[in-house]
């Protein structure tokens, strides 16, 4: 019999530990021992993921092969590798057991007999139970020992190194001479030469100082943490986060996606102080963070000698970084000229071997080209409205049409699943072969895949339909709005206005690529919004530049 293992665990330490290693070696026993064949395609593992959740690669790996009948039965170790919650164990074996694939657990076997049920069932609750409670006895943990004096915040701050705790002695920081050394230098360039963090960082990456990862180029972040974390005047704090859900997710998916990974500052009272040992005096910190006030206030993202009008919207079409408004003096004139340079030609800020290409483009000539594409879009916005009307009037006429497309889909999709039923019914009961089995299945799912194609497309054609039809009337009215302010509009008003409705502008070579934005509901015109709200129209436009 064919079968799959699967197993799971949910810390890096756990990985370091090799206890998964540990969990397929008692698996790969089992199998040998009962004769069973195991292809080493159906090995399926979630290294440092949480069994308090679905999302893990590895088991939807499983789930798919299972529901593609590609073995018989799974062996897991116990019922908590497989879900720590007894609802989701539920849920698990009822999907596995409707595909015909029967779960095998070799420290708790279960079968289909009422007493095996409810102590599956007393062992899911148990196990949730004891994650809750030694999630809480962590916490309280950490709490006791920072009231105890033992530093507890994971990796040693740069200018320290953490000693674990032995012989009776709780952990704790020891200065590192050779990075403390560092740190003070650093609050000397701040206080005494007033250098900015910037400037901070091309002295740091062009000389022989490199931070605790032994490579250039030195992060901001760190720079700006060790002039600014209270911990280098001999003063750590525990307790002095939350961690909530993050309000704009990272895009890649991981182990940690979706959970509480956004840090708060708690209320000062809750804090917990803990002694260290100190780099600089209170004076010097006191100085230090003046210096950084006097640096931020001076920053030039707050820059209000020379305006920019497309300020955070211009994107290098060369290298996809950020282009930022820099003016310079001409060499005869002594006129100020105003630029759009890209990060990209910057080594300091963009970190890059190499510098972007791109020249500096004109700014006044770059606004001017933008602000008539804008106003000629909002004055005659008849372009849009045709596009809109077009799927309108789709809509009231393949409405009908598409429904009775969709309804015959979903009925091929039916019959494509009962015959894969019948497939399988068939081999099992010896009337085909495994060879021939594989090649009508794979007839099969081709089919099935054009048919979730053709699926997907009308489903999607459906959801633009309805969405222009919900716009239409709106698109109109927006225009006007927007429109009857652009021959009056103040510097200020322009660039609300711009920020309100473009996204971003690709600077190309020869070419710009304008991607609007048209909020349709009532944003005040004064009010300028970094993201395009949700359910935004989106048309995207190129010109000359």
């Amino acid at each position: 019999m064919q079968v799959a293992i699967y197993a799971r665990v949910s810390t890096e330490r756990q990985e370091r530990e090799q206890t998964i290693e540990s969990q397929l070696a008692l698996l790969r026993a089992w199998v040998q021992a009962q004769g069973h064949a195991l292809n080493p395609d159906h090995v399926f593992t979630d290294e440092g993921y949480s069994g308090s959740r679905l999302d893990r690669p590895g088991l939807d790996a499983l789930r798919d092969a299972a529901r593609e009948a590609a073995f018989q039965a799974v062996a897991v170790l116990s019922p908590d590798r497989l879900a720590r919650r007894y609802a989701y164990q539920v849920l698990l074996l009822e999907e596995l057991r409707r595909v015909g694939c029967q779960v095998v657990f070799l420290h708790h076997p279960i079968s289909d007999d009422p007493n095996d049920q409810l102590l599956l069932q007393i062992q899911g609750a148990i196990a949730e139970y004891e994650r809750a409670l030694l999630a809480e006895r962590f916490r309280r943990g950490k709490l006791q020992k920072a009231r105890a004096g033992q530093y507890v915040g994971g990796k040693a701050p740069y200018g320290y190194r953490y000693v674990p705790k032995r012989e009776g002695v709780p952990g704790h920081l020891v200065i590192d001479e050779p990075e403390a050394t560092v740190v003070r230098m650093l609050y000397r360039w701040l206080i005494d030469e007033r250098l900015t963090i910037r400037q901070i960082l091309k002295r740091l990456n062009f000389g022989p100082w490199y931070p605790r990862s032994g490579r250039h180029p030195w992060s901001p972040s760190t720079v700006h943490h060790i002039l600014a974390d209270p911990v280098y005047v001999g003063m750590a704090y525990a307790n002095r986060y939350r961690y909530v859900l993050p309000k704009q997710p990272r895009a890649p998916r991981g182990p940690r996606t979706n959970e509480a990974s956004c840090r708060q500052l708690k209320p000062a009272s809750d804090w917990i102080p803990i002694p260290v040992p100190a780099l600089v005096d209170q004076t010097t910190f006191d100085l230090a963070q003046a210096q950084l006030g006097r640096n931020s206030a001076l920053s030039f993202r707050h820059n209000t000698r020379h305006a920019y009008l497309l300020r955070c919207l211009l994107t290098c079409g060369t290298c996809g970084l950020a282009m930022y408004g820099v003016t310079r003096r001409s060499g005869t004139a002594g006129r100020e000229l105003r630029y759009y340079d890209c990060h990209g030609k910057d080594p300091v800020l963009s970190a890059r071997e190499r510098r972007c290409p791109r020249r500096a483009v004109r700014a006044e000539e770059l606004e001017a080209t933008v602000w008539a594409h804008l106003a000629q879009l909002l004055a005659d916005p008849e372009r849009l409205l045709a596009q809109f009307e077009q799927f309108a009037r789709a809509v009231l006429e393949g409405d009908a049409q598409a429904q009775a497309e969709h309804r015959q889909l979903d009925q091929r999709l039916e019959r494509l699943g009962r015959e894969e039923r019948r497939l399988l019914d068939a081999y099992q009961a010896e009337v085909i072969s495994l060879a021939e089995r594989a090649e009508r299945r794979a007839l099969l799912e081709q089919r099935r895949r054009s048919l979730l194609t053709h699926r997907e497309q009308w489903e999607h054609l459906h959801q633009e339909r309805l969405r222009a039809q919900a716009v239409l009337g709106s698109l109109a009215t927006f225009c006007e709005r927007i429109g009857a302010r652009l021959a009056e509009a103040t510097f200020p008003e322009q660039q609300a206005i711009l920020q309100l409705l473009i996204e971003r502008i690709i600077v190309n070579e020869d070419t710009l690529e304008i991607r609007h934005v048209i909020p349709l509901g009532n944003t005040p015109l004064g009010t300028a919004e970094p993201h395009p709200p949700d359910g935004g129209l989106c048309s995207y436009g190129v010109g000359q530049a």
